[in-house]
Parts: C-alpha cells; structure tokens; sequence
C-alpha cells in the first residue's frame, strides 16, 4: 500500500467518523414527540400579602448623561408588587420532564438599554435561544453577563442602536446581568431546557400550557425575595393551579 493510499484511507475513516458523530448529534437533537391529546397546563399566580419592602432607588447624578433623561431619584423594576401580585418573578419547571428533548425558538429574546436601565430587567430563555441586546440610548453601555455554568460575556454597545446577540446552551440557575459603566443597570436571565417557564407581568400570574402528564417541581424565583417550590402531579388533559406566596414563613 503507497503512502498515498494510506493517507487516503485515514481520511475516509476521519469523514465516516466525523458523519456519524454529526448524525447521532442530530438525532440526540430531535424534539420528544408530545402526545397533544394528553397535555395540560399549569397555572397560578405569585403573591406577596401585606407590605412589601421598598424598591431600590438609584440616583443618577453621578453620570451626566443619564441624570439628563431622569432628573430625579429612580426606582428599579426589583420590587413591583401591586395589590399582593408579583409582578418579574420566574416561574418553571425544575424537575420532572426526564430525558425529553423540546424545540429551540429561534425569536430572540430581546433586552434594551433604555434610560439607563434594562428593560424589561427579569427575562427567560430556552438554551440555545438567541438573547439580543439593544442599545437605545444616546451613550455607550456595555452588556456582562456572568453565568454559573457555561462562559461569561462582557461587550460594549458603544452606541444609540447598536446590537449584539448572544447563545446561552447551557441551562442554569438565573443569570445576572450588568453594566460595568452604570453599576446600577441590572438584569436577569433564567435558561432552561424547555418551553415551560414565564415571567409574571403586573397581574402576577403565570400559565404553562401544553405540559405533558407527570409530577413535576415548579419553582418561583425572584431577584429579591429568593424562590419558592411546589410539587404538582398533573394527569392528562387537567389544569392545577398553584400559587406561591413570599413574604410569608
């Protein structure tokens, strides 16, 4: 056999190897069919009675182009709690779903830079989904991102309009986000291998649709008052409803 030949030969075990790596990766991939005649949904709502602490207020007189837009004192989105309903608190499935592989939206999740502050400050994300970054303002900011599972980020958004996207592939507890030039901007981002998660908006609620039949733990998370767990068995076709309360012992 000529040298040629033997060279040859490597090559073609290198590409056989190489296609049935990507085949079964491919396969790996390959959403969980649900059976839709089964499905149901979680819902509820996240509630804090009687008085909720102060949000955070921040003075941004420090920073000349940011004391423009908002000439007085600030409150951050960290506490938004109207009549006892939790309004950016994370709501997901934890535990539960086993080996079950879901499609990847590729809709990016997208978070501005608006008025020197994230917004919206809470947001979620399946792994592999695209986050897109924005910048609204007439000034430079820059995105750092710190995830406890999987690699960081820090990069400039050095102008009105300016964008970068980012992948997070691995699912995680919630990121936090900041801005190194305005210490104050901060934002989150939950990830997850799955569709079954949601940011509550003012009401407080949440629905996780199309969820198949199992026992599951869901968890409430906020920024400020920590996370909350609730079992829940969910048979075919039903709707259980769960509410989790902070501020209580």
């Amino acid at each position: 056999m000529t040298k040629r030949m033997r060279v040859a030969g490597w090559w073609m075990v290198v590409v056989a190897i190489a296609a049935t790596t990507c085949r079964h990766e491919a396969e790996r991939r390959q959403p969980t069919p649900l059976d839709l005649t089964t499905v149901g949904v979680i819902e509820g709502e996240v509630r804090f009675p009687g008085t909720p602490p102060p949000a955070t207020v921040v003075d941004m007189s420090s920073a000349k182009d940011c004391a423009v837009p908002n000439p007085r004192a600030v409150q951050t989105d960290d506490v938004l709690v109207r009549d006892g309903k939790v309004q950016n608190a994370i709501v997901a499935i934890t535990s539960g779903l086993g080996d079950r592989i879901f499609a990847v939206p590729q809709t990016p999740v997208v978070v501005d830079q608006r008025g020197c502050l994230f917004s919206p400050r809470v947001v979620a994300a399946q792994a592999g989904q695209p986050v897109k970054f924005l910048n609204s303002d007439p000034l430079a900011h820059n995105v750092h991102g710190s995830p406890p599972k999987s690699s960081g980020w820090n990069f400039s958004l050095g102008l009105k309009g300016a964008e970068r996207t980012v992948d997070v592939d691995t699912p995680q507890p919630v990121i936090p986000i900041r801005c190194d030039i305005h210490p104050w901007m901060q934002a989150y981002l939950g990830v997850y291998d799955h569709p079954y998660f949601m940011v509550t908006g003012a009401d407080g609620r949440f629905t996780l649709k199309d969820v198949p039949p199992g026992t599951y733990v869901v968890e409430a998370w906020h920024e400020r008052f920590g996370s909350r767990t609730a079992n829940v068995t969910l048979g075919p076709k039903e709707t259980q409803t769960v509410a989790f309360t902070f501020g209580a012992s």
